[in-house]
């Protein structure tokens, strides 16, 4: 969907526009700077697409998130979509154990990167690996780099790439090459965001 700023949606705030404007308010916070009003009249646009397309029943959380990530780059918003869509749909997400002593770690699930079918594309897939790692720079900003970035289901995917599960060879070079790409980025984001440290890339498969 691509939402026209010049429609204002008189209708009284429903369930669905209060919880898309608390999502992108929580994910995005005080790093963008989108207007509170803007965030409104966007939420509402979603509403009307979703009441116009499809069944209330249709619409999940996970969905919403997504056309609103879509309607705040359509906005030109595009870094705020984008960390929408990360955060939002549970792409990234902070671990739930402690592994990793005084490091914060935050798991990314290769799973949800999947196209359907279970399928990744190879261009789209490690295209799209670096830009949702170049969206979360900011979690290690605090810390200076210090931190993990674990991936998580890397060898489940490096089967989908292949095909083949008995293809060990594949398997390795593949997940290594997938480890390769996010460690690349991070240390291009070290340099540019003048972090002390680069943070550290776990498999999570092992």
């Amino acid at each position: 969907m691509i939402w026209n700023p010049n429609i204002r949606f008189e209708t009284e705030t429903s369930p669905i526009v209060s919880h898309i404007a608390a999502e992108i308010s929580e994910v995005c916070g005080d790093d963008f700077a989108i207007e509170p009003g803007k965030v409104e009249e966007l939420a509402k646009a979603v509403e009307s697409f979703l009441e116009r397309e499809h069944e209330s029943d249709v619409a999940d959380s996970r969905y919403i998130v997504m056309l609103a990530s879509k309607a705040l780059s359509s906005i030109g918003e595009y870094a705020a979509g984008r960390r929408l869509l990360v955060f939002g749909t549970g792409l990234v997400k902070p671990a739930e154990w402690e592994v990793t002593g005084d490091n914060a770690m935050w798991v990314l699930d290769l799973r949800e990167m999947m196209v359907s079918e279970n399928f990744p594309l190879e261009l789209i897939f490690f295209g799209s690996l670096g830009m949702v790692v170049e969206s979360i720079a900011e979690i290690w900003d605090k810390t200076r780099g210090q931190g993990i970035l674990g991936l998580k289901n890397i060898f489940s995917t490096a089967i989908a790439f292949l095909g083949n599960g008995n293809d060990t060879k594949g398997i390795a070079l593949l997940e290594g090459e997938i480890k390769s790409v996010c460690e690349r980025k991070l240390e291009q984001l070290y340099k540019e965001r003048q972090w002390d440290y680069v943070p550290r890339v776990m498999n999570l498969d092992i």
